[in-house]
């Protein structure tokens, strides 16, 4: 490509800036030269896509150019279930697809493949070889009839398929099938291609795992404080135009600097794990629990009131009851908590306000609290009736 930055007119007159950028079909060499130009280009889509569904979108598109392909078909892998799937084409629209849908008369999107022991799935991705054959029916065993594949097949003068494993240092990703209307294929091409779709899928997964794990509190698994701030601020805009209720439980865990000390970091985040998921069992979306930092954790509970929250609150609690700490003798007994209750709009209007109001309801709890706890401890008891109670308890 030429950058020129000036050029004068015929008469000589004052030069105007302008960029000529030669086009890329003059640029592009013939034959294999061409293609392999074609999948540099599609390679820097594939790495530069901003989401799977655009990537996919492009690979869908342009592979057949690149590989001389008549039809195209990635089948990406879920590891949980074990099964190729297809799903991620739902919504791309493709001329190509849609031809050989009809063919089949099958939605190929809406696909899902299990992968039996010694089945051609399987053995593509665990042998990580580009496997040829003269049909996709093999592919699609027992999920399409072979009649009806091979009937597509010649409709659409497919003579050979290539399967190809998405492997990335040993790790799969699912196989990509092409068909073929010839029998002479640059399998080289096919798998340079192949394998620059899946490092795109492999860095966009990684991608979309750190931006859904930057909301997530690493020791409890329950959102964190970014997030919640962020929830909380999405929902005053809906109360504030729809003049919906909103209300934030902020719970802090008593004495857990003690047990922390006593037992442990390990067995402190252990607790705090324990003490999430138990808040996180009480709710139910749109609600959320996040934790804010050390103890202290926050449930946001969207159009609910002060008393519909109190009844929340209550019901957080006894969640939390069932979780067990050891007391100062060693025994089990249920986790106790402070609650502070913060309401928009009358304890504030954005997230910093409530979360500010709650804290400082909660620090006027604990000293309340203290306060309460040496008043116990200065008042005199009766021996007579310390007696009469351990009397009771023999």
């Amino acid at each position: 490509m030429r950058w020129l930055p000036h050029k004068k007119d015929a008469r000589n007159a004052e030069p105007k800036p302008f960029i000529a950028i030669e086009s890329l079909d003059q640029s592009r060499p013939e034959g294999r030269e061409g293609r392999l130009f074609d999948l540099v280009i599609l390679s820097l889509f594939l790495h530069s896509a901003g989401s799977q569904n655009e990537m996919l979108g492009a690979f869908i598109e342009r592979a057949p150019e690149v590989t001389e392909a008549t039809f195209v078909y990635p089948l990406l892998l879920d590891k949980k279930r074990d099964i190729l799937s297809a799903s991620g084409l739902e919504g791309i629209v493709d001329l190509r697809l849609e031809r050989m849908m009809e063919a089949v008369q099958e939605d190929l999107t809406a696909l899902e493949l299990d992968m039996p022991v010694n089945h051609v799935r399987r053995l593509i991705i665990e042998q990580g070889e580009v496997v040829l054959r003269d049909s996709l029916a093999e592919l699609f065993d027992g999920v399409i009839e072979t009649e009806v594949w091979q009937e597509a097949e010649r409709k659409l003068g497919i003579k050979k398929v290539a399967l190809v494993p998405m492997l990335v240092e040993g790790e799969p990703y699912g196989v990509v099938a092409f068909a073929f209307d010839k029998t002479d294929i640059d399998a080289e091409i096919v798998e340079l291609l192949v394998g620059h779709f899946t490092l795109s899928l492999r860095d966009i997964a990684t991608q979309e795992d750190t931006a859904r794990f930057n909301d997530i509190d690493p020791v409890t698994w329950v959102y964190n404080k970014r997030y919640i701030n962020e929830a909380i601020e999405a929902e005053l805009i809906r109360c504030g135009r729809y003049a919906k209720a909103l209300s934030v439980v902020i719970i802090d865990l008593d004495d857990f600097g003690a047990f922390n000390a006593q037992y442990g970091q390990s067995m402190g985040d252990r607790l705090l794990r324990s003490a999430a998921v138990s808040l996180a069992e009480a709710i139910s979306p749109p609600e959320v629990v996040a934790r804010l930092k050390d103890d202290e954790f926050a449930v946001l509970l969207p159009e609910t009131n002060r008393a519909a929250a109190v009844s929340v609150t209550t019901r957080l609690l006894a969640s939390l009851s069932q979780v067990s700490v050891f007391g100062d003798d060693g025994s089990p007994e249920p986790m106790k908590a402070s609650v502070a209750i913060v309401c928009f709009p009358e304890d504030g209007t954005s997230a910093k306000d409530l979360l500010d109001n709650a804290m400082a309801d909660l620090a006027q709890a604990k000293v309340e609290r203290e306060q309460q706890a040496k008043i116990q401890a200065a008042r005199p008891v009766n021996p007579l009736a310390r007696a009469s109670s351990e009397r009771l308890r023999g």
